[in-house]
């Protein structure tokens, strides 16, 4: 980029995630990512970037809308009783930085990020159990400070490799996050696989004690 002016760039992905971690009651979570997809009501991924010179301001947002209806058959004192199941699952997750490029050639670019990660969870769960009617609402949030990496490879004209890493605590014990990745580079935009993993431990919550998110990528980054 032209080192004298702004350059801006962003990109758009999908994660398969999987969820992965443990409640605040000790209660294992595990969903992987084809059950979250068929609960799916909407969500957005994506990264926004402005670079001038050696310095680079990123933002990474992701939100999740989940919601699931489901009539099943539980126990109620040893006794069948039908269950009209009503849960829904909100999450945002933001993460901002600014970053500095301490090595740039022509085959590898290194930059030192710091910065903060916000994360927020809100759940309804509405249930009818028999003749009787169960409410339950919570939410969790935690903001963190965060310190990073992140890196690029050449391996040819098009092909590259890159890697982005950080760890951080506040509200939360600690989180941290590894996102490699391989590109391949057109005229204006490029494809880039992956795999990203994104984890929080608090063991204080209300609601969770840890929580991951985990799987592969796929996404178009684009300048302009």
């Amino acid at each position: 980029p032209d080192p004298d002016r702004w350059t801006l760039g962003g990109s758009v992905y999908l994660w398969a995630a999987g969820v992965e971690g443990t409640s605040a009651e000790g209660d294992d979570i595990d969903i992987p990512f084809t059950e979250l997809l068929g609960s799916l009501e909407g969500g957005l991924m994506g990264i926004l970037a402005a670079q001038k010179d050696k310095w680079t301001v990123i933002a990474d947002l992701l939100y999740l809308s989940i919601h699931e209806e489901d009539d099943t058959t539980g126990n109620l004192v040893g006794l069948p009783v039908e269950l009209d199941v009503d849960v829904k699952l909100k999450g945002f997750v933001s993460t901002f930085g600014v970053a500095y490029r301490v090595i740039d050639d022509d085959m590898t670019s290194i930059d030192l990020l710091v910065g903060a990660r916000y994360f927020k969870l809100d759940l309804d769960f509405d249930a009818d159990v028999g003749a009787s009617k169960v409410k339950y609402s919570d939410s969790e949030d935690a903001l963190d400070g965060i310190i990073g990496a992140q890196a690029k490879i050449a391996l040819s004209e098009r092909w590259y490799l890159s890697g982005y890493a950080d760890v951080g605590a506040g509200d939360s014990k600690l989180t941290w996050q590894v996102w490699p990745g391989v590109g391949y580079r057109f005229e204006n935009v490029d494809a880039v696989a992956g795999y990203r993993h994104l984890k929080w431990e608090t063991d204080d919550g209300d609601t969770i004690d840890d929580l991951s998110f985990k799987g592969p990528t796929l996404g178009v980054k684009f300048r302009f």
